[in-house]
């Protein structure tokens, strides 16, 4: 229960009998509205308040905005020896809360989230300093870390001795730091000398960039390094984004040498061509995705993409042309892939597809062999084909089905699945936030025929 509001002074709170027996009670401040003292039926025992209240908590009753009902809050405890909080404190502190009332902060909710960053902060304060003392229990130079992560990483990579060559080779952007404590280099010292490096090779500069990131994550990951000195740190140029697109004649090749390689690869970059969606999208397609519609279930295929495995914040819905069903099946059916996989592409049966890079180089090396033996035939030299990554193939569609299909450009680029960039036309606004379902299933179809008039040979489906 509480009594009515009184103006409280030290006088009475030294004064204040405890309460009966299993209860307790509250008297109200009449300076400060809201701040109450609360008292419990303990006394004290002895001395020269004995049988007066041995607990007086100072609490504040107040209400967040638009709800009707009072929330109660523990400000401080009364000590009559003046240990605890004084009255002088507790009405400030009141004052305080009310504000925050006024405002809807709970300070409770508010302590308690401070409480956390705290603590959370002693954790990564400590984790930094375990790791730094294992760090100088094995302190190693730049170089020596380096050695070991060309053996470990770089060996294994057909570009390995190149990367550690701009690492800390001649012209290495940590050739100059190669005898230094790893941890003591920093992250201005990186930038000074990246700096001095894009003047003289703009591109070779973001390269070495990028190698030393990786090498530095490595440090990290391996806990030789707290953090890394480059983290964060930007391109120091600018590169002019890729408009490598293929002619018809350059898919014919690609999708010749395709046929060279073994599931999953063969149809993995089929589709790709076919379905100009991202690598990572097409490679990881799980079966519950799909609707593949069958002569027996007559309707689209469709590939339901989930926002968590695109760049955009939204699902997509892909049609799905005549090719496209034809190599999901054929990969799906495919007596090379594990059976109980939940993906289209597995060799594992537990993951979707990796190796990329290895499977890139054997079709490269297919198309040169078509094109060496080509040349053989005709009496000329061979001619290696332009250096191009996977991503031309959506730069080729792009270009192709706008060109020749006649397919609009927005069109075009949702079935890329591109994210929107700032505009300032309301037409491309709506375009954005369209999904353009019977417009993409038109184009993709349309690009589906080409191929297979064009680029796929007749006896090769």
């Amino acid at each position: 229960m509480t009594s009515k509001a009184t103006e409280l002074t030290k006088l009475a709170l030294d004064n204040l009998a405890p309460a009966s027996p299993g209860q307790r009670y509250e008297v109200a401040d009449s300076l400060v509205k809201g701040l109450r003292v609360r008292v419990t039926d303990v006394s004290v025992s002895e001395g020269r308040f004995r049988g007066k209240a041995a607990h007086i908590t100072f609490v504040m009753v107040g209400r967040f905005p638009p709800s009707p009902h009072p929330v109660r809050r523990t400000i401080g405890r009364y000590e009559r020896d003046g240990g605890g909080m004084a009255l002088s404190d507790a009405r400030e502190a009141a004052r305080a809360l009310k504000r925050k009332f006024a405002e809807g902060i709970d300070p409770l909710v508010e302590l308690r989230q401070q409480q956390e960053a705290e603590e959370a902060e002693r954790a990564e304060a400590e984790r930094v300093r375990l790791a730094e003392e294992e760090a100088a229990r094995n302190r190693k130079t730049l170089k020596d870390l380096l050695d070991t992560y060309e053996e470990e990483v770089l060996a294994h990579h057909k570009r390995g001795a190149a990367t550690r060559r701009a690492l800390d080779g001649v012209e290495g952007l940590l050739k100059d730091l190669s005898t230094r404590d790893p941890a003591s280099i920093t992250r201005a010292e990186v930038v000074q000398i990246l700096k001095k490096r894009a003047k003289i090779a703009p591109t070779s500069a973001n390269r070495q960039l990028a190698y030393a990131s990786a090498f530095f994550n490595w440090c990290v990951d391996e806990e030789w390094l707290a953090s890394s000195p480059v983290a964060k740190v930007k391109k120091p140029s600018k590169e002019n984004t890729r408009d490598r697109y293929h002619s018809i004649a350059e898919l014919q090749e690609i999708w010749a040498a395709t046929g060279k390689l073994d599931y999953p690869f063969q149809q993995l970059y089929r589709l790709c061509m076919a379905l100009p969606m991202r690598r990572e999208e097409n490679a990881a397609i799980p079966l519950d995705e799909l609707d593949l519609a069958s002569d027996r279930t007559p309707g689209e295929g469709i590939w339901t993409l989930p926002a968590d495995r695109t760049k955009k914040t939204n699902a997509l819905r892909v049609p799905l042309s005549a090719l496209a069903r034809s190599i999901i099946k054929e990969a799906i059916e495919h007596p090379d892939r594990p059976k109980d996989s939940k993906f289209v592409f597995s060799t594992t049966g537990e993951t979707s597809v990796s190796g990329f890079s290895k499977a890139k180089r054997r079709l490269d090396a297919e198309i040169l062999a078509a094109r060496t033996k080509c040349a053989a035939e005709r009496g000329v030299d061979p001619v290696e084909m332009p250096h191009w990554t996977l991503h031309d193939l959506r730069t080729s569609f792009n270009t192709l089905a706008c060109d020749v299909l006649g397919v609009d450009a927005h069109v075009a680029d949702r079935i890329l699945n591109h994210v929107a960039t700032a505009t300032t036309s309301k037409v491309m606004r709506i375009y954005n936030r369209s999904e353009l379902f019977e417009p993409r299933k038109r184009a993709l179809a349309a690009w589906g025929a080409l191929l297979e008039k064009q680029v796929i040979p007749p006896t090769s489906g």
